[in-house]
């Protein structure tokens, strides 16, 4: 990736440089979890997921991924400092609460490659980092073989929740200009507490998108 410069600021600055993307495979994203939790905290608190969990909560989410032979993480680093994640796993490594939906729709867990959250803090963004995480997990995804899909869940808010940012963007088109499309069939149920509200279930819609896709 070529840095950013940008007039009147010094090289210090998030914009006048570049994150470093390193991989983790399997068992050794669990080097990195600590840090990818301290991130969930502070990223995933925002519009639209609302996380209000705590540490531990935050990095028992990595257990499957940590369990699983075939998850990667994608990670953006800024020197030392994690500063951006992203994760995904072959669907029948998830909970089963998650390939659930997927059956009763009669997909076959097997053949699908979940890419879970992606997290990237506020100075990064915009920057392509979002597609890089796509780019990686999808890569992954071919060289392990035997998918017929990449597919996310997206969680459900109404347009009139009280918390909606005035000027709030979703993903929605990001998704698309992916290749992903929104399988209303498909919807996974799931708590975790949000900010004065305590735990609170929330519905994810399923998108998916044909691996053998090419842009």
């Amino acid at each position: 990736m070529t840095p950013l410069t940008v007039a009147g600021r010094g090289h210090d600055h998030p914009a006048a440089r570049a994150p470093e993307v390193r991989l983790a495979v399997g068992s050794a994203i669990a080097i990195h979890r600590d840090a990818i939790a301290r991130l969930r905290l502070q990223v995933m608190r925002e519009w639209p997921c609302l996380f209000a969990g705590a540490f531990d909560q935050a990095a028992a989410q990595l257990a499957p991924c940590v369990a699983s032979w075939r998850s990667v993480a994608v990670l953006a680093f800024d020197g030392d400092a994690l500063v951006g994640a992203s994760t995904g796993l072959p669907l029948v490594d998830e909970h089963e609460a998650v390939r659930a939906p997927f059956e009763a729709a009669g997909m076959d867990p097997g053949r699908i490659f979940l890419c879970r959250e992606s997290m990237l803090a506020a100075p990064w963004r915009g920057r392509g980092i979002g597609h890089r995480f796509f780019d990686e997990r999808e890569s992954h995804a071919r060289g392990l073989s035997g998918f017929d899909y990449t597919a996310l869940l997206a969680v459900d808010r109404p347009d009139t929740h009280p918390r909606r940012p005035p000027f709030g963007r979703d993903s929605v088109g990001f998704w698309r200009k992916r290749g992903y499309a929104p399988h209303a069939s498909i919807r996974v149920s799931m708590p975790w507490p949000e900010p004065d509200e305590g735990e609170v279930m929330h519905t994810l819609t399923a998108w998916l998108r044909p691996l053998e896709r090419t842009r």
